[in-house]
């Protein structure tokens, strides 16, 4: 059941984005992780495909790509090409644990440091078996019993529209009835909790914000295989990912909200935090051909967005479409109290006073075979991570840190790469001093800082335009 009150708190949430918010190269792995499809099994992969986007997600974490093939999982409009190769979330702070290193950062890009599943308490260290039944990603619409789930299941298997078998079709409800049955609310998942007691009642359904579609999975850092060989610190990130079958913008945008719990292991002293720490979506943006994009950056928007370097694009021009523009925009940021009884944050759709959210802190982009690369899987690697959580070019590294970036067309030094406007051909764009490559972008927020027990999120929206050319389509983005 959804109820009025519902609706509101997702307009309210709008509202106050618009009033704060509108202001082959390289290291990428085809083919390196085993997948389970099964969708009547314990799947670890599926899709968000309920409006004009459908994107793959995956229970450790990896986002927007096909784990199956390897290859680039975001398709913008459905059924046509792909926009979006794959990402993830990064974070990184200081940890004051008395293990070293003191600094770490983790998450996912093309390898991931997380694995499916909870911890099992405050600084125990014990987390879910990754191979249980009740371990997996769920996936949930309410109207799986009578909806028409034929595309769903092309997409779900692989297929052509047109040899899907009703074995398939089946296959898909069921798993999205036992998903419903299932859903993991003692765990995180989302539902509507109608009388406010925290317990999911008889009648009270999963979902949130009447949303037509919803995504929920867990993970963790427990006994994982470090990328940038850090030690396993007791973050658990929850992740729920939601969309709308709507015509209007909202039919273009998936929605994504990560909780960082940092639970500890059974060696964490109570007192340990986590200082100057930072979050960050990573994407790598592959519209169509991967060889021939641009980055932008809006930082009023706290916006970061990839389009076409050129005007066509091979993959989309087989469809008869120009190349489409897409991005992550930073909805909510991290929350920090300031003390201030006129500020206002919002955690868990909810208001807390005496906090504000952070907005966009940095963008920086870089590509495969370019100036800057992809960080090694190896210490320097994180190393370089942390450097662009705060803004700064991967390399040099301090300490003392290296001087921002300086904005060529400005002199001056900024943490937000690219910010010119590529449309009216205004400010500093990516053709100012690089050609159109296979291209990587990271949209950061911080600092903040986390006790043992603490938690923090934030809301992303992946958004979409499509509009008559390359440019023309980042202002059907922006609109």
């Amino acid at each position: 059941m959804k109820t009025f009150i519902l609706t509101t708190c997702l307009i309210a949430v709008l509202a106050w984005t618009a009033s704060n918010d509108l202001q082959a190269a390289g290291q990428k792995q085809r083919n390196e992780k085993p997948t389970t499809f099964s969708p009547t099994g314990t799947p670890n992969s599926t899709l968000l495909n309920i409006n004009r986007i459908a994107a793959w997600y995956d229970a450790d974490g990896i986002q927007e790509t096909s784990s199956a093939t390897g290859n680039a999982g975001f398709t913008f409009p459905r059924g046509t090409a792909t926009a979006i190769f794959g990402g993830g979330l990064i974070w990184g702070g200081i940890f004051n644990d008395g293990r070293t290193p003191a600094l770490r950062v983790n998450g996912q890009s093309y390898n991931t440091g997380t694995k499916p599943g909870a911890i099992l308490g405050i600084r125990t260290g014990i987390a879910e078996d990754p191979n249980s039944p009740d371990v997996r990603i769920w996936r949930i619409r309410d109207d799986y019993a009578t909806a028409d789930l034929t595309q769903d299941a092309a997409e779900f298997f692989r297929v052509p529209i047109g040899s899907v078998t009703q074995a398939q079709i089946d296959s898909v409800r069921s798993q999205y009835a036992r998903d419903w049955m299932e859903w993991p609310w003692r765990k995180g998942a989302p539902f509507y909790d109608m009388n406010g007691n925290g317990v999911k009642d008889p009648g009270e359904d999963p979902g949130l914000l009447d949303a037509d579609q919803v995504i929920w999975y867990v993970c963790n850092d427990i006994g994982v295989q470090q990328p940038w060989t850090n030690v396993e610190s007791g973050i658990e990130q929850q992740t729920t990912i939601w969309g709308y079958d709507r015509a209007d913008a909202l039919g273009n945008a998936i929605f994504k909200r990560f909780r960082l719990f940092f639970k500890g292991i059974a060696s964490t002293p109570a007192n340990a935090t986590i200082d100057s720490m930072y979050i960050a979506q990573f994407t790598d943006a592959d519209i169509g051909s991967w060889t021939d994009d641009n980055v932008g950056c809006d930082s009023v928007r706290s916006l970061g967005y990839g389009y076409n370097g050129i005007l066509t694009d091979p993959e989309y021009s087989a469809f008869g479409l120009a190349p489409p523009a897409v991005g992550n925009d930073l909805l909510q940021g991290p929350l920090v109290f300031t003390g201030n009884p006129a500020d206002t944050a919002i955690f868990n759709f909810q208001k807390v006073p005496g906090a504000r959210n952070l907005p966009m802190t940095s963008l920086v982009a870089f590509a495969a075979g370019g100036f800057y690369w992809d960080p090694p899987f190896n210490a320097d690697g994180g190393i370089q991570w942390y450097q662009m959580l705060r803004g700064l070019p991967p390399e040099p590294q301090g300490p003392p840190d290296p001087l921002a970036v300086v904005d060529p067309v400005t002199g001056q030094p900024t943490r937000f790469w690219y910010t010119g406007d590529p449309v009216t051909g205004t400010g500093w764009t990516w053709n100012v001093n690089n050609a159109p490559e296979d291209i990587r972008i990271v949209l950061a927020s911080g600092p903040f800082s986390m006790a043992v027990g603490d938690s923090q999120e934030i809301i992303v929206a992946a958004v979409t335009g499509l509009g008559s050319s390359n440019l023309n389509s980042i202002t059907a983005l922006r609109s």
